[in-house]
């Protein structure tokens, strides 16, 4: 079955341009021009590939990322966006997106991003339960537990905290990070690393100001401690 994006925009211009290209690259292409029916039909048609416009009537693209991230963890968000000041480009990863691409782009750009997307949502994931202190990872259903209960985590904070379990012990550089779970062509700062951490430890740490498990390392980035 051919690949599934749905656009959000309300330039029709825009939504057309992309719609064929789409379409002639293979995928099966759906539109929405304004928020809350861009939320709607994600919710219904569950999209591989959602690319969404942050201005847009009724719903900004920030709202749609933040909702869906939680009821479609897979789902890969590339934002369109005429806005390209770094705020905007952390607010939309802190919301959830993966990739944006700020107008005016190129089409053949555009494919090239939506390509890498649909990569890294099939890679298969291991099946192997990691644990540290009272956390449990299980991989596969990607769930996170700590001292039996589960632990309700975004699909990023998921990603982070499952590398850093497979490095155990290991400093994790905050590029290496985002090479790693973003890729080498989307542009992600530190304090976007920075902040999934922060929200990671309030979740899983027992005293998020004097963490046990995931440690600073002063200027380089972050460890696991097991212990």
């Amino acid at each position: 079955m051919a690949p599934r994006i749905l656009v959000v925009d309300d330039e029709p211009s825009i939504v057309l341009a992309v719609k064929d290209e789409m379409a002639f690259e293979g995928f099966e292409v759906d539109s929405a021009s304004d928020g809350p029916s861009g939320l709607r039909r994600a919710r219904e048609s569950r999209p591989d590939v959602l690319l969404v416009d942050l201005m847009l009537p009724g719903m900004n693209g920030f709202e749609i990322c933040r909702q869906l991230r939680a009821d479609l963890p897979d789902l890969w968000i590339i934002v369109l966006t005429a806005r390209g000041q770094e705020v905007d480009r952390v607010t939309g990863f802190e919301a959830g997106a993966d990739d944006y691409i700020v107008k005016p782009f190129s089409l053949r750009e555009l494919v090239a991003r939506v390509k890498v997307g649909l990569r890294r949502r099939s890679v298969v994931r291991p099946a192997v339960l990691r644990s540290f202190g009272d956390i449990v990872i299980d991989p596969r259903a990607r769930r996170v537990t700590k001292g039996g209960s589960e632990v309700t985590l975004t699909r990023r904070e998921f990603d982070i905290l499952q590398y850093l379990a497979q490095h155990p012990s290991e400093v994790i550089a905050r590029d290496a990070f985002c090479n790693q779970l973003w890729g080498e062509d989307v542009y992600v700062t530190e304090r976007v690393i920075d902040t999934h951490i922060a929200s990671l430890r309030r979740k899983i740490e027992t005293d998020p100001a004097n963490p046990r498990h995931i440690l600073s390392v002063r200027g380089v980035g972050y460890k696991l401690s097991e212990n």
